[in-house]
């Protein structure tokens, strides 16, 4: 992973020297070079590499969910091969397929390559400090998303996701994955149903319902959030997994929402309205930062109500708590070998901290908030709700950085390449 984060990063560098020499050389101006969209390297073949580097895209896509819904599942257990041969097998096809669009497959003009080269670099210096190959594959992913329509793209997810976890869940009845359906849970008997921890099903549940919405969008029917809350339901009794369910709820109520504000036709947002969507980043992050620093583990004094909120989001806040004195931070983000483990800081806010850093969690903050504000600008308030529902979601759980469970990281597409009178990639322009 090493070879190919700086391969790509080094054919990144020579593109961009290659697309800059025309400007050198006076045959194109610079405000030509920084607005008109041209694929690196050569304009040769440019149909058929734009096609087939959406499919390349659209494979990856497929594989990436293949690879977090079966092989991470329990049969895992059943299978060991899938981990220790399978997987590295799919994880090169994978990144091939999302390298061969961002190299080959995709237009940049001087902008977006800027901006495309400047994150790509940032991921790839946290990478090596923090070796977390979900962290790099989702910033791979999200560059070669570009100019790929966001409902091919949620419809891969979907034809692999739905039919990957009913194996799953069929191997699991049929007790050749986790036989045992239960696993005990600070004295609580769960349901994992063939995964490892009952989130991590909630988890992949959750990723299909925002992919389904991601979908549907505007088309929405109320049965539809219906059968979404009823999703809900089951994910708060069945498991229980209550963060996915209570993302679920959140994304139902603000569907809700959009529905009665859009009856009667598209309602693009003013710009207060639209800096309200963007302020709920530095809301959240401010509160997953401040409320830690609160609790009656710091203070004897503290309040009984934080202690209280604290064991309804099951020890969430005191995990904060514990990676404050745990952990230094690192500008460039660094490995994290002492308890908590990286899978016990639930707050993606304090984990990214810890994990990527400072610089990388300021661009994913702005990243955010410059979606938020442009689709609620342009009205898309499903993308909106999907958006700070993710948020939310994080709050609890860091299983948002999996693109399988959040695939409303596409949504930032928009937010890195789409100039202002462009249409944004959600309109599958």
């Amino acid at each position: 992973m090493f070879g190919f984060a700086n391969a790509l990063l080094l054919l990144m560098l020579a593109a961009a020297v290659l697309d800059i020499l025309p400007v050198a050389r006076r045959r194109l101006s610079p405000a030509d070079w920084w607005q008109e969209e041209r694929l690196m390297f050569t304009p040769h073949g440019a149909r058929w590499r734009e096609k087939y580097g959406q499919w390349a895209f659209l494979l990856g896509v497929m594989v990436y969910e293949f690879i977090v819904v079966f092989n991470n599942s329990m049969a895992r257990e059943t299978w060991p091969w899938l981990q220790t041969q399978l997987s590295p097998v799919l994880d090169w096809v994978m990144y091939l397929c999302f390298g061969w669009k961002i190299l080959l497959g995709t237009r940049y003009n001087g902008r977006s390559l800027l901006c495309a080269g400047m994150l790509y670099f940032v991921a790839r210096w946290v990478y090596f400090n923090g070796q977390n190959i979900w962290w790099i594959g989702l910033c791979v992913a999200l560059l070669a998303a570009k100019d790929v329509p966001l409902r091919r793209a949620v419809k891969a997810q979907l034809l692999c996701g739905v039919p990957t976890l009913a194996l799953v869940e069929v191997l699991h009845a049929a007790g050749i994955v986790a036989p045992n359906p239960f696993v005990e849970i600070n004295g609580k008997l769960r349901r994992i149903y063939g995964y490892g921890h009952p989130n991590t099903f909630g988890g992949v549940v959750f990723g299909l319902v925002l992919a389904w919405v991601l979908l549907r969008r505007e088309k929405l029917h109320w049965a539809e959030l219906g059968g979404i809350a009823a999703v809900g339901v089951f994910l708060m009794v069945g498991p229980p997994s209550r963060s996915p369910a209570i993302g679920i709820f959140l994304l139902v109520a603000l569907l809700a929402l959009a529905k009665l504000c859009t009856r009667k036709g598209p309602r693009p947002g003013n710009r207060l309205l639209a800096v309200g969507c963007a302020a709920v980043v530095p809301l959240v992050a401010a509160i997953s930062y401040i409320l830690p620093l609160l609790g009656p583990w710091a203070n004897e004094n503290g309040p009984a109500w934080l202690e209280k909120l604290d064991d309804m989001l099951t020890g969430r806040i005191w995990l904060s708590w514990l990676a404050y004195n745990a952990f230094d931070i690192k500008i460039a983000g660094q490995l994290l070998t002492v308890w908590p483990a990286p899978e016990n800081i639930d707050n993606i806010f304090v984990y990214l901290l810890y994990q990527v850093g400072p610089v990388m969690l300021a661009l994913v903050c702005i990243l955010l908030m410059v979606a938020l504000y442009g689709y609620a600008r342009r009205g898309a308030w499903q993308a909106v709700a999907c958006l700070i529902t993710a948020l939310a979601y994080g709050y609890m759980e860091t299983q948002v950085i999996h693109l399988t469970s959040d695939p409303a990281t596409l949504l930032l597409c928009g937010a890195v390449f789409a100039l202002p009178k462009q249409k944004w990639m959600f309109e599958d322009a």
